[in-house]
């Protein structure tokens, strides 16, 4: 819910109306499982590189709104492992899926977790991730 007391609509961009400390606090936790992704996929021989794409896609966004589409397929495709193409696909099934979305930003567009993916992000930090 936002502070005005309405839902997020699908294809609205997520605002962090939460509290200060607690969004601090996700992102953190969300910062740090970028970091064990990568390592996972380094220690694990059998580990999932499109689960991996898609957990980095959502982190990076929920860490960073208003990526780009470079910058964003760029880091899907350096946290992950994957090929751009990998990265390219997995940002477009996001998009189709209402997972994001994007806004013009001058020449470039921008991208967003859309209000439910962020609220999702949220309830997972709150139920698997928050040690505060």
């Amino acid at each position: 819910m936002s502070a005005a007391g309405e839902a997020p609509r699908r294809g609205r961009p997520a605002t962090a109306d939460g509290p200060g400390a607690e969004l601090e606090r996700a992102r953190a936790a969300y910062r740090a499982s970028l970091e064990e992704a990568r390592a996972r996929l380094a220690l694990v021989p059998g580990a999932r590189h499109q689960d991996t794409a898609r957990w980095c896609l959502l982190a990076s966004l929920f860490l960073e709104p208003g990526l780009s589409r470079t910058v964003l397929v760029e880091r899907v495709a350096g946290w992950a492992g994957v090929s751009r193409p990998t990265a390219e696909r997995v940002v477009s099934r996001a998009r189709e899926g209402g997972h994001l979305v994007d806004r013009p930003a001058g020449r470039a567009v921008a991208y967003a977790l859309s209000g439910p993916a962020f609220e999702r992000c949220l309830d997972h930090f709150r139920r698997h991730m928050d040690r505060g």
